[in-house]
């Protein structure tokens, strides 16, 4: 039994369980009678939707396409898209949720100050309400614990670190300060903070058991996967596959090769940053490919670094080579370096059409003396467009 509406365009369910739970946080108080009844669970829903909502429209921004439950145990938002995301955007996912509530709470606090609401009333519980929920709830979501938001937030910061290893990682973290609080809420006497660190330790096990699982998959089809992935141009899957080659480890050489597909998944993922970072993360035994190096150097608007290593991609050939060789020239307005490199002997031929849009674009950039180098240059001839058709 549940009830489903969309809010923001974001579909929204709210299971019967959580409003149970909102009932029985009641009970623990039972202030106000029934009016502070209807009071808190309102405050509730709103505390826990407007959490949510922060993670959803967070991730939109992302691209993703979220959906929101309400639970039990507070409130899920979940993704279409099962590609994973950036460790910085997973960052900012997880903190935007607690960001709102925090937000929510404090400014409340302070409007009931200001207003100068008087106690006891009605008035008075909403206002302490929203304070406890929103506050309380964004605090206590940002501990180290799986599968809290802090515990993503500091399994985001592993990610930065050991790419892929951060949720296991996070679940130690977790483990350990489960723990800690375990010994606190049993000697101060604070059960139920005892029963729901019970509850989370479950949850953080299960986290802990599906990221070992992932670790000891054989790596031979994710490698298979991760090439066909990368001959599709699939960087969501090429990501997927990738990130569970370096979370399985190995040897030197196949962490350079893993990380080295990981870069070509997030460049074609859009994600330059990313994919520079992969390509930091290589050994240094393992030369990148000078296409790929090249392309995010591109992306992240440095041609004039990208340049030099997009001219050996050209000599190997290949039009993902030439069409961010062209790129590049482009942004720096280098045409006439492009025209030199192009016209010396035993240069790579580009095809007719990249060429073609390197002399037009030294037209339109008033380039003149390249755009006539580059208009004697092979490719541009007749029978060489006979030839590549």
């Amino acid at each position: 039994m549940s009830i489903e509406f969309r809010l923001l365009g974001i579909p929204v369910r709210i299971h019967l369980w959580f409003w149970l739970m909102a009932l029985w946080l009641w009970t623990l108080d039972s202030a106000e009678g029934w009016a502070g009844l209807l009071i808190w669970v309102a405050v509730v829903l709103q505390g826990i939707l407007m959490h949510e909502l922060g993670h959803a429209l967070a991730g939109r921004a992302f691209g993703r396409t979220p959906r929101i439950e309400l639970v039990a145990l507070g409130g899920i938002t979940w993704w279409e898209q099962r590609e994973p995301m950036s460790p910085l955007r997973n960052l900012l996912v997880s903190a935007a949720g607690p960001a709102v509530g925090i937000f929510v709470g404090s400014l409340s606090l302070v409007l009931m100050d200001v207003l100068q609401i008087p106690d006891p009333s009605l008035g008075r519980y909403l206002f302490r309400s929203l304070v406890w929920v929103n506050l309380g709830w964004g605090l206590l979501n940002l501990l180290p614990i799986m599968p809290l938001d802090g515990g993503n937030i500091v399994a985001a910061l592993f990610d930065f670190a050991v790419p892929s290893r951060g949720r296991l990682l996070a679940s130690y973290v977790s483990f350990a300060v489960i723990g800690m609080l375990f010994v606190v809420t049993v000697a101060t006497r604070m059960y139920p903070a005892t029963i729901l660190l019970l509850l989370l330790g479950f949850s953080t096990y299960q986290v802990f058991r599906a990221e070992r699982q992932r670790s000891t998959i054989l790596p031979r089809g994710l490698v298979e996967q991760a090439f066909m992935a990368l001959e599709r141009g699939d960087g969501a899957g090429l990501v997927e596959a990738a990130s569970q080659l370096v979370a399985k480890g190995g040897s030197t050489e196949d962490l350079d090769e893993a990380f080295h597909l990981l870069a070509w998944g997030r460049l074609l993922g859009g994600e330059p940053r990313e994919a520079e970072a992969a390509l930091r993360s290589m050994s240094g035994d393992r030369i990148a490919d000078p296409a790929l190096e090249g392309a995010v150097l591109v992306e992240l608007g440095r041609p004039n670094d990208a340049i030099p290593l997009l001219e050996q991609a050209c000599e190997r050939g290949g039009t993902f080579a030439e069409g961010y060789y062209v790129k590049a020239v482009r942004d720096l307005g280098a045409f006439s370096q492009a025209a030199q490199f192009l016209s010396r002997p035993g240069a790579p031929r580009l095809s007719a059409k990249a060429v073609h849009t390197l002399q037009q674009l030294a037209l339109a950039a008033k380039a003149f003396e390249a755009a006539q180098k580059l208009a004697s240059l092979p490719a541009l001839q007749p029978a060489t467009d006979q030839e590549n058709a």
